[in-house]
């Protein structure tokens, strides 16, 4: 049996790791000059987080993939690891996993969790308590959506005047603090759609790997997708969207009835 190393404990020092590890997210990235990074974020059996990419080697971006897929559990071997640059951090990790020709991919099997977030407190948030170059993860009460815009793109860099959608949003937590969010793009648009046919009914959002930004002209502390990393649902069934739900209701069991389940 193989003895696994936790994604805590590898470091560039080494390279002869063997990881057991869950797919949370894969998304496209583009770069300057052209051509894409395909990026992950992985998860092991200790709730620890670490990003990937592929190595920009020729041939690569299509084999890992068709080899790797969100909610896969799957035993990786034979990757580089580096140190992450503050803006490339996708989790309180500041490593950076490279997957290379001489990687290896084996499918796994093991208990799957109903999610891996970490939810943070809307107060500390506030406060300037998270640090604002990694994503973090929210639950709330979905207080009010915006209109739908047509925006400039100030965080698409590889040419000037590209438009984007953009969607204003509140959330409420559970001690009545708000806080305002802003999504793009495609996630944009599937928040507003989502929210426009299910707006009459009460729903909680749960949001992974989001942004803690400073709004320039208050200072206040507001939240933002980090592209292609963020994920939200609504009225997940999740243990903790039933606890939430109660709490904010004053409720005695938070039961699915007080929902409406929507898929992803």
């Amino acid at each position: 049996m193989a003895n696994f190393t936790r994604i805590a404990e590898i470091s560039p020092h080494w390279n002869d790791y063997i990881i057991k590890v869950k797919v949370l997210k894969k998304w496209n990235e583009m770069i300057v000059g052209g051509g894409d990074i395909l990026r992950f974020l992985l998860v092991d059996e200790h709730d620890e987080k670490i990003p990937a990419k592929v190595s920009p080697e020729i041939g690569l971006n299509d084999d890992f993939d068709f080899n790797l897929h969100e909610g896969h559990l799957m035993i990786i071997s034979g990757f580089i690891v580096e140190l992450t640059p503050p803006p490339s951090l996708f989790s309180e990790n500041n490593h950076t996993i490279i997957f290379t020709e001489d990687t290896d991919l084996h499918a796994s099997t093991g208990v799957h969790q109903d999610h891996y977030m970490r939810f943070k407190d809307y107060t500390d948030i506030k406060n300037g308590v998270y640090n604002s170059h990694h994503p973090i993860d929210l639950i709330g009460y979905l207080d009010g959506v915006e209109e739908i815009k047509t925006v400039n793109d100030h965080n698409f860099r590889l040419a000037p005047g590209k438009k984007t959608s953009r969607v204003m949003f509140t959330i409420k937590g559970l001690d009545g603090v708000t806080l305002e969010c802003k999504a793009y793009e495609v996630l944009a648009d599937q928040l507003y759609d989502k929210w426009w046919y299910h707006g009459t009914t009460e729903t909680f959002i749960t949001m992974s790997d989001w942004m803690v930004y400073g709004e320039q002209r208050t200072g206040d502390l507001k939240i933002k997708d980090a592209r292609g990393i963020s994920r939200f649902e609504f009225n997940a069934e999740y243990q903790d969207v039933y606890d939430f739900s109660a709490e904010y209701f004053n409720d005695s069991d938070g039961s699915v009835e007080e929902v409406v389940i929507v898929s992803p």
